[in-house]
This record gives structure tokens, sequence and C-alpha cells, in this order.
């Protein structure tokens, strides 16, 4: 059996869920810049990267890749809740949800919300919002920190938010598991066809 069908059809039911469970008319609008600090990581190189003695803490780069990793550092730039974004280049739009103690590039965008906000949940809604404030028409797409401070996305009451923000997580660790199980398998089907041609 392929395995594409089912990766095909986890995307559409996790976009299908997002479009029911994030938005709604009767939440109230917030502009990003009203609800959060907007920062961005320095330049890091991975000649720096390459020099590090004891490389614990990630650095966030403008990849998507491995969850956006490009490297470690001895020691971090920011500790706590965030979210992040790529500011420039093919992926630029692109949200993650940053928790523990981290590095990011000068290529990554940051925000750190105001208490009553609940981090994880407004990272899934700017998720679905940012790719329309992507600049396409240049050679090499951006979204800068000033046109984030300016998107308006809709939120519930924090109680609200903390509640869907849960249902999002466990769906993220049964998906996790799903994509963990279709590895395994595919990596069995290959073996037990090798083994058929010995």
């Amino acid at each position: 059996m392929s395995t594409i069908p089912l990766i095909k059809d986890r995307f559409t039911a996790m976009s299908a869920i997002s479009l029911k469970m994030l938005h709604s008319d009767s939440w109230e609008q917030f502009k990003i810049q009203d609800i959060a600090s907007i920062g961005r990581g320095r330049v890091i190189s991975s000649v720096e990267i390459s020099q590090q003695k004891n490389p614990l803490y990630p650095v966030y780069s403008s990849q998507i890749s491995n969850d956006g990793i490009m490297g470690y550092l001895d020691d971090f730039m920011f500790d706590g809740e965030y979210i992040s974004w790529t500011t420039d280049g093919a992926n630029a739009g692109t949200v993650f949800y940053r928790n523990g103690k981290f590095n990011c590039t000068n290529v990554c965008g940051l925000l750190k919300l105001k208490k009553e906000f609940d981090t994880h949940f407004v990272s899934l809604v700017l998720a679905e919002a940012t790719k329309r404030y992507v600049s396409t028409n240049l050679a090499n797409p951006k979204l800068m920190n000033n046109t984030m401070g300016n998107i308006q996305i809709r939120l519930p009451e924090l109680e609200e938010q903390k509640r869907i923000s849960v249902v999002f997580r466990k769906l993220h660790e049964l998906l996790e598991i799903h994509n963990t199980l279709i590895i395994k398998f595919s990596q069995q089907k290959q073996y037990l066809l090798s083994q058929m041609f010995i």
C-alpha cells in the first residue's frame, strides 16, 4: 500500500480542522504589534557554529527542514515561549512555535507575546495568515517586521485559546507517531523487497 495517499489525507484533514477551529468572525481582532514585541535574531555563520566547544542550544534559521535548526551554540539568546517566522527567501512567512533556550539568525523574526495570549495558539492562527502578506513580487520574497506588525488576526478569550491549543498539541503528537510509523514501514518494505532478489 502506498503511503502517499495517507500523507495527503493527513494534510487535508489538518487543513480542514485548522479552518474550523482557528477562525471565527465573532472573535476579537488584534494587530500583531499590539499583542507582541517584535524582534529578530543576529548573523550566525556556519564557521561560528563549527567552533563551539559544548553546543547545546539550537540555532534557528530561515530553513524549514529539521524544524529550522541550522546548528547549535554553547550559549543562548532567548529563553521561553516565542513565535519565530522566516523573513526572507523561498520560505518567507513560515511560522514556528518555539519554547525553551535557543538562538536565531537575522533571517528569523521573533514575537514575544503579552501574558494574556497563548503563544502556541497564536502561532497556529498566524501560520494560517502570513502567506497572504509575503512580498512575492521581489526576487527574494520577504515578510519584514513592519509588515508582520500590521497583520490582523482574530482571537478568542485566553481560556478558549488554551483549550484549542491543547487539541492541536495532541493532534501534532499523533501525527508525529503516524509519521514515524510510515517511515518504519517504508524501511521494512524496502528491506523485504531487497531480500526477494538475493
